[in-house]
């Protein structure tokens, strides 16, 4: 084979692995494809724990932090936010946590609940590693998981930069607006006071 033949046939091998890069990136989805051809809406955030298989990122504005009574009604598996002027209805089936925001690698929003500390009671090993897990995911990602042998969440750092997170557009209150409609307990004559009062 000649020269001349070995050089046309590098300068063809070229060729081609330009046009399959060209193909390629014109056969890329943008973020916002849908399977209907148009634009994909945001997401709504549900409320609930971290998935402990997705590295996270929590938000740390001030504006994504909201300090609210949480209830959970663990028979059921739903979880209601109450008004203050509850509590003597709720007593302490009422905790106090602040609503963060979260998203995962993939953009999923969701809200998550920081628990308060109380530095005069009793230590809580759960509390105060969930709540240090939260404040190292404001600046890098991070998965949570429960380590029951230990009696605590174990936090992992990913070990590669994972990117800028994807935040959504929605302010906090229209996130927990999504979140939460239908379950604000804000009446003495709400099914779930009504249940736990035996007034069902």
């Amino acid at each position: 084979m000649s020269e001349q033949t070995i050089k046309q046939n590098h300068e063809d091998e070229l060729v081609a692995k330009q046009s399959t890069t060209s193909l390629l990136s014109s056969l890329r989805l943008p973020d916002t494809y849908s399977v209907s051809g148009g634009t994909a809406l945001p997401l709504k955030a549900i409320y609930g724990k971290l998935n402990k298989h997705r590295f996270c990122r929590i938000h740390p504005g001030g504006g994504y932090k909201f300090r609210c009574l949480v209830v959970d009604d663990k028979d059921r598996g739903e979880t209601y936010l109450a008004t203050p002027n509850m509590i003597s209805h709720l007593d302490n089936l009422a905790v106090p946590k602040t609503i963060r925001l979260a998203v995962d690698s993939t953009g999923t929003p969701k809200l998550i609940g920081e628990p308060d500390i109380d530095p005069s009671s009793r230590a809580n090993l759960w509390h105060s590693s969930l709540k240090y897990g939260i404040e190292r995911g404001e600046t890098t990602w991070v998965r949570i998981q429960a380590n029951m042998s230990a009696g605590q969440y174990e936090i992992i750092e990913s070990a590669n930069d994972l990117g800028e997170p994807r935040w959504p557009n929605q302010s906090m209150e229209e996130l927990i607006n999504d979140a939460f409609s239908g379950r604000i307990i804000d009446s003495s004559d709400h099914p779930f006071i009504r249940q736990i009062q035996g007034r069902v």
